[in-house]
């Protein structure tokens, strides 16, 4: 029998390395409003227009006076008029300048004609208690969010707390994702013996709109040379980035790598890590081309850290790091050197912690695995991962 000879593929890190020797990312900006930028990435820092207060406030919900009132102790205030002794001044409130302190309302009872009586026990009120000064909260000019974030809806009050209506933030680049596969069929249909339903272009949509990209699905195309010629040829012309899903496996019609040769730089074909191992990047036309493997799973790695890492290169960011938590495996994970295993967890929660629960895409259904919510990645150089061994799972859900 004929020996197998072992696939020497390059690792992740080397593949991104080599295409980024060869290709930037166009860093380019635009201006949006403010309450339109939620998920942008800010490509300036914004400083503030405004002081806040603009003059002063009130730090509570209470009563503005004088504190000359208070000087020989808590005065009766019994025949008190609202507005020349005293005004209502709730958090946040400017008052008249006539006054210049502020009473809690807690030790105010407010009278039937109009006057007050002060709790007995209210401490002494000096001039400038419980307001704030001009520029006390944000100051004119002060930094509110800085260059490279991803905007929250808490980033977008703060950039508003100081009157900044217009911001810059990087462009989204223009990912289109193109399914390629003579089995598939949309959304919506039964699939008939020898079809697939083509789940891969929902995940792009929404993975890589989430990454940030502005994203376009391409119709199916099915397994053919000068159909998935021309919808390169087409997607080239629209897109920063274009990701192929499957056809770049072993298979007898998987040849779109191929295409990606004949048409541009070939970076990689396979990458030292599973699954998806298959995947292949290209320059052509000086854009990146990625080629992920078909199945849902291989086709989610692919995206994650290839995909993730080109499109994050856009906004001048690295990619970032998930949330981790030290859990226990409930059994060995099985992995080679030089080579990274993706392996999706399901946690469980107990008294001592977590217990680490390996999914095998190749034993269990693809819905299981897509859908857990950790995720273990084996080392290069391998660690002891048998049962009972301590690992760090990231968090993907």
């Amino acid at each position: 029998m004929r020996k197998r000879v072992k696939d020497d593929f390059p690792s992740r890190s080397s593949v991104l390395s080599r295409l980024f020797e060869k290709w930037r990312a166009p860093l380019r900006t635009e201006r949006v409003g403010t309450e339109d930028a939620i998920g942008r990435v800010l490509a300036a820092d914004v400083f503030s227009l405004c002081d806040h207060p603009v003059f002063r406030a009130s730090r509570m919900d209470g009563v503005a006076l004088k504190s000359e009132s208070f000087r020989d102790g808590v005065p009766d205030a019994s025949a008190w008029t609202p507005g020349r002794d005293y005004a209502r001044a709730d958090t946040g409130d400017d008052f008249d300048d006539a006054f210049d302190a502020v009473v809690a309302v807690e030790d105010v009872e407010f009278l039937a004609g109009g006057g007050l009586r002060f709790h007995p026990e209210t401490g002494p009120v000096t001039k400038g208690m419980n307001v704030a000064g001009k520029g006390e909260k944000i100051r004119l000019g002060m930094r509110l969010v800085e260059r490279g974030t991803r905007l929250l809806a808490v980033d977008l009050a703060a950039i508003a707390m100081g009157a900044v209506s217009e911001i810059e933030v990087y462009r989204k680049p223009t990912v289109v994702f193109i399914a390629t596969g003579s089995e598939l069929v949309p959304l919506g249909h039964i699939p008939e013996r020898g079809q697939t339903v083509n789940s891969n272009s929902l995940l792009a949509k929404h993975i890589l709109g989430e990454m940030g990209a502005e994203v376009i699905l391409h119709p199916i195309v099915r397994d053919d040379h000068n159909l998935l010629a021309a919808a390169l040829d087409e997607a080239l012309g629209r897109a920063d980035v274009v990701v192929l899903g499957a056809g770049t496996s072993k298979g007898a019609e998987d040849w779109s790598h191929a295409l990606l040769a004949e048409r541009g730089e070939l970076i990689c074909h396979g990458v030292a890590s599973a699954p998806g191992k298959p995947l292949a990047m290209a320059l052509v036309d000086g854009k990146p081309v990625i080629n992920v493997a078909g199945p849902p799973i291989a086709c989610f790695y692919g995206m994650d850290w290839c995909a993730r890492a080109v499109l994050n290169a856009f906004f001048d960011l690295p990619v970032p790091k998930r949330h981790t938590v030290k859990a226990r495996l409930a059994e060995e994970i099985h992995s080679g050197p030089n080579f990274e295993l993706f392996v999706r967890i399901r946690l469980e929660k107990t008294e001592d912690g977590y217990i680490a629960h390996p999914l095998s895409h190749f034993a269990g259904t693809p819905v299981d695995a897509i859908r857990s919510e950790g995720l273990y990645i084996t080392k290069l150089a391998p660690e002891p991962t048998e049962k009972g061994d301590l690992i760090e799972v990231e968090l993907m859900r």
